[in-house]
């Protein structure tokens, strides 16, 4: 049957040209392990002719979409030991008997590159078993180059490097020289083989001491952060496609991003993605949602507007009570915005600076435009929450099999090209996910 596929994908591409057949491919053919099986088997039988850029790129596209994964940390990926084996193979395990079909796997964290020679036949493993392999490279928050290059990093008003609550130091994201380190490794998990290049942490630092941070070379009075941050992924785009045309970028951004248009001090914007990703996750876990949900009502989809406070007497009503509308919602009102839908200036899901919710409402609706530029082509493959929270938990909210597919039902109902999900103890819920082959 997968032969067929490809005799038909032929014809059509034959028949509609090539820019008609690749929107037409990408959009209402193939999907998950189906896209990726079809892709494998074309890739044998073309085997002995040399395929065009245009050819790999479209490939890529093909086998990235409606990709279903889960987070999976370094150590359990590097790890031969009994505890990371066992974890490792549950995964796998997972992956054989659900819809699961890709794995998120730290490359990079805030001690700097975290690949070892174990990970390239793990990675080899991935492939042979169909599986799509994304390397998550955290960007900005980076302990590694401290001593070597201090020059990178963000530092205090007495000369000291700065930290986050955390203890992290920061680099600063208008270094030239950092952005060619972040390019420098993702190029290198590149050329192991990785299937799609994923950036976390590509921001300027949201928690700490700001008032006396000092950027070596971020004019702060001079340039907007968003600014900054979207020359950032501008340099990555083209640096990184001109290595190899055919890998896939994606990006991870806060989850309140994927609900106001404007930047919220960390220069994370939806306008200024543009087309230098191809997909973006949005980290929509509802208990990170400490300022609570909102979000204006929606008429033309006949949706209500919603509003869920992080804190409740009633829980009922808080934010983490509502798994699905904030998946649901959050991605449809991204949707809109990247579509072209939104004035870029004003528009906003947030209640800061209004007196009631339905003048938000109003002004939120009312920032619709009638002629609509596209912002952006990417799309959409979410984080989701899949772990507890102390804070939820010790007040009886449990992230169990039922909140997870309301997430899961929420992204697919909203349009998302796939979804992934985090639970830093790489332990997940099979009750919460469908058999293989199911959908």
């Amino acid at each position: 049957m997968n032969r067929w596929h490809v005799i038909i994908g032929g014809v059509l591409i034959g028949a509609l040209g090539f820019g008609a057949s690749f929107d037409f491919w990408r959009q209402n053919i193939f999907s998950g392990k189906i896209a990726a099986t079809v892709a494998q088997n074309t890739g044998v039988a073309e085997n002995k002719q040399q395929k065009t850029i245009e050819e790999r790129i479209q490939e890529a596209f093909v086998r990235s979409q409606n990709r279903k994964g889960v987070y999976m940390s370094a150590a359990v990926a590097n790890d031969q030991g009994r505890s990371g084996t066992k974890l490792r193979n549950s995964i796998l395990d997972l992956m054989k008997k659900t819809e699961l079909n890709a794995v998120v796997i730290d490359v990079k964290e805030v001690d700097g590159m975290e690949t070892t020679k174990n990970l390239q036949p793990f990675l080899e493993e991935l492939h042979r078993n169909d599986i799509w392999a994304i390397a998550r490279l955290t960007v900005m928050r980076d302990d590694s180059q401290v001593a070597l290059h201090p020059n990178w990093y963000v530092h205090k008003t007495n000369g000291a490097v700065w930290r986050d609550n955390h203890g992290h130091a920061w680099f600063d994201p208008a270094h030239p020289e950092v952005r060619k380190y972040t390019a420098d490794a993702a190029k290198k998990v590149i050329d192991m083989g990785f299937d799609e290049v994923q950036f976390d942490y590509i921001r300027f630092p949201s928690d700490g001491a700001l008032n006396v941070a000092v950027y070596p070379a971020y004019r702060t009075k001079e340039e907007p952060k968003y600014k900054v941050m979207g020359e950032f992924f501008k340099y990555l785009h083209d640096e990184l496609k001109q290595y190899k045309p055919e890998i896939i970028l994606s990006v991870d951004l806060f989850g309140y991003v994927a609900s106001r248009g404007n930047d919220f001090g960390v220069g994370q914007r939806l306008e200024d993605l543009k087309d230098n990703f191809d997909y973006i996750s949005f980290m929509l876990y509802p208990s990170h949602y400490y300022s609570g949900f909102f979000m204006a009502a929606d008429p033309e989809r006949n949706l209500p507007e919603v509003n869920y406070p992080y804190r409740a007497a009633n829980i009922s009503a808080v934010v983490s009570n509502h798994p699905y509308d904030v998946v649901y919602r959050s991605i449809l009102f991204a949707e809109d915005f990247l579509a072209g839908k939104f004035d870029k200036k004003n528009a906003s899901s947030t209640p800061a600076t209004a007196t009631t919710t339905g003048e938000v409402a109003n002004a939120t609706n009312a920032a619709k435009e009638t002629n609509v530029t596209k912002v952006s082509n990417a799309r959409f493959r979410p984080f989701l929450q899949a772990f507890d929270l102390g804070a939820d938990s010790s007040r009886g909210i449990i992230y169990d099999a039922a909140k997870i597919k309301a997430q899961i039902d929420a992204a697919e109902r909203a349009g998302a090209s796939g979804w992934l999900l985090w639970n830093a103890s790489n332990v997940y819920n099979i009750s919460a996910l469908q058999p293989e082959n199911s959908r």
